[in-house]
């Protein structure tokens, strides 16, 4: 399929309406609920398309930005529930065509859950600790032209929804689903896009960063409703590829207060004195795709010290910050607010939150 970059769009504001049928993926097999039958799921968003009036909307291929809701329905609902989400989205054209449109839609947002694990009256959902949790969708999808503000949706859609690992158990839920939906523009006016050329290479490549953040984790389901912080700081260099991604380079001292209860009563720490917090220092690289002032970041990281032992000393983040309006006489200087997911290889850790600012030179 040739490559084609049409010079308007049906219009600036639209509406979405999807049917989604598929099946919990038992992506495990500690993973307790029988899964009997298929899933359903109704969703609607609206959103928004760029226009170019920006260089980032540009370099991004006029992405579309919007909001959303899913309401998810299990056949196994008396013991995992269903899902309902709220989300916000990005969509990122891959090739466009006369016909069809071929892109990816990723979104980002709050998932309550109508079961979630009780020892006494739901034992068996060792899926969900908690009722509500982080919501993670990603779509590949065609979109045919069919008129003039009408196109119809086809598409292969993922869902995860979990708590992070801020209660446990938390196996999460997965589901795939094949997708078909309709897309509506309200207005007739085509709105034009901007061509104009850009400057692609950012102003300054180079920043320093410093970020703090607090980390919410469940050590063991044993223990009733308790859940423990985790401190970390980090600091490191970025280098902006381009004007819509850069590469960061860091490393980051940890204090996990939940770890040594992990080893209470194990061979490990009998006769032992367990240290009040863990200890952690790692070095990380991570990518950080822009869209405005928005980010999605990915991260791995290694360690170099921790006080008790890893069973896999390599951890991954995935999440989002919010960049606020750069600062000073030179606007070099720009503060962050940031939340990420933290994992050891498929088994989510921890929820964090936090804040930071960097200077660019």
């Amino acid at each position: 399929m040739a490559k084609y970059k049409p010079v308007s769009y049906p219009g600036k504001l639209g509406i979405e309406a999807n049917f989604h049928a598929g099946e919990v993926f038992k992506h495990t097999s500690n993973f307790l609920p029988t899964i009997n039958g298929l899933s359903y799921a109704g969703e609607v968003s609206v959103f928004k398309q760029t226009n170019g009036s920006k260089a980032w909307q540009k370099k991004l291929h006029y992405p579309e930005i919007g909001g959303g809701f899913i309401m998810m329905f299990h056949h196994d609902h008396d013991t995992i529930g269903n899902g309902f989400a709220a989300y916000a989205y990005w969509k990122y054209a891959l090739v466009r065509s006369k016909i069809v449109d071929f892109n990816m839609r990723m979104a980002l947002g709050i998932c309550y859950s109508t079961k979630s694990y009780n020892e006494v009256t739901n034992p068996r959902n060792n899926t969900l600790g908690a009722r509500l949790n982080a919501y993670i969708q990603i779509r590949l999808g065609l979109e045919w032209k069919i008129a003039p503000q009408f196109r119809l949706v086809t598409g292969i859609t993922y869902s995860h929804y979990s708590d992070g690992g801020t209660r446990l158990p938390n196996l999460g839920i997965n589901v795939p689903t094949g997708t078909i939906g309709l897309i509506y523009y309200p207005y007739k006016t085509p709105m034009q896009l901007n061509r104009d050329s850009f400057n692609k290479k950012p102003v300054l490549k180079n920043e320093l960063y410093a970020r703090a953040a607090i980390g919410f984790t469940d050590v063991t389901r044993f223990v009733k409703d308790k859940t423990h912080l985790v401190q970390s700081t980090s600091i490191g260099y970025t280098r902006y590829i381009n004007i819509t991604n850069k590469m960061s380079f860091g490393t980051t001292l940890e204090f996990n207060f939940g770890e040594p209860f992990i080893y209470v009563n194990t061979l490990e720490v009998q006769n032992k004195k367990l240290q009040k917090a863990a200890t952690n220092l790692s070095v990380n690289v991570s990518d950080e795709i822009l869209v405005g002032r928005f980010a999605i970041h990915l991260e791995m990281g290694v360690y170099l010290y921790n006080t008790y032992r890893q069973a896999l000393p390599i951890y991954f983040k995935a999440g989002g910050a919010c960049y606020l309006p750069e600062i000073g006489k030179k606007k070099r200087s720009q503060l962050q607010v940031l939340g990420n997911m933290k994992a050891h290889g498929s088994k989510a850790q921890l929820v964090e939150l936090g804040a930071g600012g960097s200077w660019k030179f």
